[in-house]
């Protein structure tokens, strides 16, 4: 079963209405410094999937906030004999945490991001991937 493809709200409460209305929660799907994505899925009358979203846009002030307490946190795994590496870029889920917590935190939603977008390709897991890297992105400069 393929999803259809997401149809955008116009704001935050109409996707609520409409996830009310179909019996379904509303999830945040996505996250980065200047934006937050919420989403909600619920079956249609032929089975595929009815997915809608709204892409809410944060204020440059919070936005430049988020950017300076972003991390870009550096994963890699054996697969096959091979090194296999993930770059994700996370925002700390306590924004206010002092940096040693939030440079854990983001290491641990690193990689449970990495295996639930991953695990099937190249068989990533929380527990066979290493750390190599974790750094504020406004400081992250590609090698």
């Amino acid at each position: 079963m393929t999803p259809d493809p997401f149809h955008l709200m116009a704001d935050r409460e109409a996707l609520t209405a409409w996830a009310r209305e179909h019996g379904v929660r509303v999830r945040v799907a996505g996250e980065d410094w200047e934006s937050i994505t919420y989403e909600a899925t619920t079956s249609g009358p032929d089975g595929t999937s009815v997915v809608r979203r709204y892409r809410c846009v944060l204020p440059p002030a919070m936005a430049l906030r988020r950017l300076r307490l972003t991390y870009v946190v550096g994963l890699c795994h054996d697969a096959g004999g091979a090194v296999c590496n993930h770059v994700r870029r996370v925002v700390p889920p306590v924004l206010s945490a002092a940096d040693e917590a939030a440079r854990h935190d983001v290491t641990l939603v690193a990689a449970a991001l990495v295996e639930a977008e991953r695990r099937a390709v190249c068989g990533a897991t929380v527990h066979n991937l290493a750390v190599y890297t974790v750094q504020r992105a406004k400081d992250w400069r590609p090698y």
